[in-house]
């Protein structure tokens, strides 16, 4: 348990890139090849395809998506779905500790 906090049942994959626009790309790309769930940012809810959304927070407010963390990984397991998307932040100041909880939690499966 050293290395893993709370995660899923349903295998998780972290999406993070510099650029906005690759990320949400990506994280629709995963949509179209698999029955996913998304963890995503309310500023991304109307860009991501998907109706299984789970809203994280803002972006900008690093500190509410903190506490939505782990609260939106339980919310995952009772969606019914093969796959978790989860969209990652910079690791820059409290993004630095959400990027830990999240890449722990998709068991290191990330793609950026």
């Amino acid at each position: 348990m050293k290395h893993k906090h709370y995660a899923p049942k349903t295998k998780c994959i972290l999406v993070y890139f510099d650029n906005e626009e690759k990320q949400i790309n990506e994280v629709n790309n995963l949509l179209k090849e698999n029955n996913a769930c998304v963890m995503g940012f309310s500023e991304h809810m109307n860009r991501i395809k998907t109706e299984k959304f789970i809203n994280m927070g803002k972006i900008d407010n690093l500190n509410e998506v903190s506490k939505n963390i782990f609260s939106s990984l339980r919310k995952a397991d009772t969606m019914n779905c093969d796959l978790v998307i989860i969209e990652g932040t910079k690791k820059e100041g409290i993004g630095l500790a959400i990027m830990n909880r999240l890449i722990r939690a998709c068991n290191y499966d990330m793609k950026e």
